[in-house]
Order: structure tokens, then C-alpha cells, then sequence
């Protein structure tokens, strides 16, 4: 796996970058949520190259590329991811609309919770940086 530059990553990427590390992994307020979870996200949006979310050990990181078998996969839309990251539309509302696949071994119900967690921390967290 590449580490992926700004340079060479495309608006998901640099959007996921926004809220996760910087927002999520960014605010010392969630360093104990981060710390009890050791998954992964593959994301695969349209248009743009493959990326990793790694929540492992206490840290966060964000990589281009693809895992072969990733606790969970999400696949959409630039427009789509875009909506869900930027607190638009929630992961479950673009999944009922065909709009957001979710898949991977983690999955259920408590995968998707957890991933949906992730992003409202984020965004949140990344929020209150700004404002």
C-alpha cells in the first residue's frame, strides 16, 4: 500500500483526510473512543482511486489502496460519499436509497453503527476546529 499525497489524491480522499484524521483522530476528546477499536474501512468511490480508513492501536490513518479482506467496504458515488461526509444525508439514508453499499465482515448492523460513529465524530470534531 501507498501512503497517498494531497497531490495525488482526489476529493474523497482529501474530504475523508478532513474528518478523519484531521477531525476524528485530530481532537485529544476521542482519543479514548479511537483506542478501543482496531478495524478498517475500504472505500471505493467512483472516479477515484481506493482507499483505506485504519482505526488501529490508538491511531487513525488514511491510505491509498485496497485490502483484501476488510472488516468493512463502502462503495458510492463522489456525490454520495460527499453528502454522507459532510453530514448531509447519514450512511443509512444513501443505503436505503441504493445509493451507499456496505459490505465486509463486519457489516451487521454493529459494523455500519460503528462506521457511522466514525463520521459523526469526525465531523463533528472538525466542526468545532473550525468554529
Amino acid at each position: 500500500m501507498q501512503m497517498a499525497s494531497k497531490e495525488n489524491s482526489g476529493q474523497a480522499f482529501a474530504l475523508a483526510r478532513e474528518i478523519f484524521v484531521q477531525g476524528l483522530a485530530g481532537d485529544p476528546d476521542n482519543a479514548a473512543f479511537i483506542a478501543r477499536h482496531n478495524r478498517s474501512i475500504q472505500f471505493d468511490i467512483e472516479g477515484e482511486a481506493p482507499f483505506i480508513l485504519d482505526v488501529r492501536n490508538g491511531q487513525v490513518d488514511l491510505k491509498q489502496g485496497k485490502l483484501a479482506e476488510p472488516d468493512l467496504a463502502v462503495a458510492a458515488s463522489g456525490d454520495v460519499f460527499r453528502q454522507v461526509l459532510r453530514g448531509l444525508i447519514s450512511p443509512g439514508e444513501a443505503w436505503m436509497d441504493d445509493k451507499w453499499w456496505v459490505g465486509g465482515a463486519f457489516s451487521d448492523y454493529v459494523g455500519t453503527s460503528w462506521m457511522m460513529r466514525l463520521i459523526k465524530t469526525g465531523i463533528r470534531s472538525r466542526m468545532n476546529q473550525i468554529w
